[in-house]
């Protein structure tokens, strides 16, 4: 017979289980899917027309692509003025 202490070890230990369990990791983003959604918020600032969004989006965004990417960049985005320049966009 198992002892009284061993017995209510292993009900504890099975009923915390649930409690201490680690969360899976998160499935990783590939940079194509990075930049895919990258693009897609910098697409929806620049069609409400709210031009300081687009901005912030681009900046923010680019900073994040790079960080988590060694440096790389998303070919596909463009700034998001009409004449093709970064100027007022933090880069």
């Amino acid at each position: 017979m198992k002892s009284p202490s061993l017995l209510l070890a292993a009900v504890l230990a099975s009923a915390l289980a649930p409690v201490f369990a680690v969360a899976p990791a998160r499935a990783q983003m590939t940079l194509d899917q990075a930049c895919a959604k990258f693009s897609d918020k910098l697409d929806a600032a620049v069609a409400s027309g709210d031009k300081v969004k687009a901005g912030k989006i681009y900046t923010e965004g680019s900073k994040r692509v790079a960080s988590h990417f060694n440096g790389a960049t998303c070919p596909n985005v463009k700034a998001p003025c009409c004449d093709g320049c970064t100027k007022g966009f933090g880069l």
